[in-house]
């Protein structure tokens, strides 16, 4: 099916102790910073750039988090995050300019999407995504924000720049691996899902390329980051690799 315009936004990092992560995450080099607590849930984010990042997240009471914002979200993700049975990589959010219109084309398509509304009154400022249930628990999610990604990205590099904080220099996320007992076919099938080109079997999204090998469990296990200092090796990090690239 022909996609909308669609790059990579965040990946989702489950893991059970925000603080114990961060502290690995530091080490490694891949700064972190706490994002923002809820009934039962807590996240922090290691900030690739304006636009990207990877956020570590964990709920430590499963009845407090229905009070939350983020509930019907969590609710969706709930059987893969039982499914991991421990840290590990969950699923990932592309940014498209609708996430409501990219939901009614995937239905038209004949698949099987939920949409989620998520709004700050306080910040005056939302986002909604769109989760296709019949594809892969590890498949993406779509999401558009309001106001725009690119609004939100200007307004970071300007306080950034106020601050004098530079990303030169800083590591950068190249890719997410992933692992399945058909390469080939997930390779094709996500690739049609987002409108992007597959050579192989990877898919080229822009902002993390998707590259798939053979193996099991199906699913994300890992991350390729270019600009490590450290280590030379691929290294684990609360149930994810991370593997130094080019």
């Amino acid at each position: 099916m022909s996609g909308d315009p669609a790059t990579f936004d965040h990946l989702v990092h489950w893991v059970g102790d925000v603080d114990e992560a961060m502290a690995s995450y530091d080490a490694l080099g891949l700064p972190t910073r706490a994002a923002l607590t809820m009934p039962g849930f807590r996240n922090a984010a290691w900030g690739v750039d304006d636009e990207r990042y990877v956020e570590l997240a964990s709920v430590d009471d499963w009845e407090a988090v229905k009070t939350s914002r983020y509930a019907d979200g969590l609710e969706v993700l709930k059987p893969a995050i039982d499914a991991l049975d421990g840290p590990g990589l969950l699923t990932f959010a592309v940014d498209v300019p609708d996430a409501r219109a990219t939901a009614a084309r995937l239905r038209r398509a004949g698949r099987d999407v939920d949409e989620i509304a998520v709004w700050f009154e306080e910040k005056g400022a939302g986002f909604v995504e769109a989760f296709v249930r019949d594809a892969p628990a590890y498949f993406p999610f779509f999401i558009s924000y309001d106001p725009p990604r690119a609004e939100i990205a200007r307004m970071r590099a300007e306080y950034r720049a106020a601050e004098g904080i530079t990303f030169e220099g800083r590591p950068d996320l190249v890719a997410l691996l992933a692992r399945t007992p058909d390469p080939d076919t997930d390779a094709r099938l996500l690739a049609d899902l987002l409108g992007c080109l597959v050579v192989g079997t990877t898919v080229a999204l822009p902002g993390a390329e998707v590259r798939f090998e053979e193996g099991n469990p199906a699913g994300l296990y890992g991350i390729s980051v270019r600009g490590l200092e450290r280590p030379t090796g691929p290294t684990e990090v609360a149930g994810m690799t991370v593997v130094p690239g080019p």
